[in-house]
């Protein structure tokens, strides 16, 4: 019963943060804990520190986020004797989401330090899978050190790790999607515009909603067009006009 409760309030606080309602996405988040606690299960609780720390990040509390995450990661790995595929995917996802937050937060050592635990659990977990509905694996883990080595500035780095990615391993078409949208970013901070654009537009044709829908997305077009050579241009001008960019 509990469980149930903790996972529909983590559901709940996840969609009300994609409709940029911060208060209520903590007020469930903070109700998906209590439940969790109640359940006495670790992995549960585990579970529900992953949507505390993602509500503290889109808040701006980057440094609480990954002290949280670093905090409840160290809980899960201590009290449970021996770590399952479950556990190893809940674990390597907690540490993942603090990664994120430290990398926004220019914590470059906290970022890396928690990236490289979690690769770890990923090679210790061995596949790829959505236990828990976390989505990790080896390949989740590398698909978040392109975002946070971009983050970071480190766009050569990013493009590396993105193309030794196979993307047919990516079974969430939302994740491929931001897979590729990293791409670009790391594409754009490079100066290679043409791949930039060539990466967006097969983000949009892998997911056109996470593309047209997302404003970050629209920030990244626009920067786009702002620099790219002419012998791409209008190709991009198109692309924009296509998902709904505002000029």
């Amino acid at each position: 019963m509990y469980g149930l409760t903790a996972d529909a309030y983590h559901v709940a606080a996840g969609l009300l943060l994609k409709l940029d309602d911060q208060g209520l996405a903590y007020l469930a988040a903070d109700r998906s804990m209590t439940a969790a606690r109640a359940s006495e299960d670790p992995l549960m609780v585990g579970a529900s520190s992953r949507i505390i720390t993602h509500t503290l990040m889109r808040g701006g509390h980057l440094a609480a986020a990954t002290a949280t995450a670093r905090s409840y990661a160290a809980k899960l790995d201590h009290d449970l004797p021996a770590h399952s595929p479950e556990s190893l995917s809940v674990y390597g996802s907690i540490l993942l989401r603090g990664a994120i937050a430290a990398a926004e937060d220019d914590n470059r050592g906290a970022a890396l330090e928690l990236l490289d635990e979690a690769d770890e659990a990923g090679r210790r977990l061995g596949v790829d899978g959505n236990l828990r509905g976390t989505a990790f694996g080896p390949t989740n883990a590398r698909q978040h050190r392109v975002n946070i080595c971009v983050t970071l500035g480190d766009a050569g780095t990013a493009v590396e790790v993105a193309r030794s990615i196979e993307l047919s391993t990516i079974k969430v078409t939302e994740r491929r999607a931001s897979l590729l949208i990293d791409t670009a970013r790391a594409y754009l901070l490079w100066g290679k515009h043409e791949k930039a654009y060539l990466a967006l537009r097969s983000a949009e044709q892998t997911a056109h909603e996470e593309v047209a829908d997302r404003p970050a997305v629209h920030r990244l077009v626009r920067e786009l067009l702002a620099a790219v050579p002419p012998t791409v241009r209008r190709d991009a001008e198109d692309f924009a006009e296509r998902i709904g960019v505002a000029r």
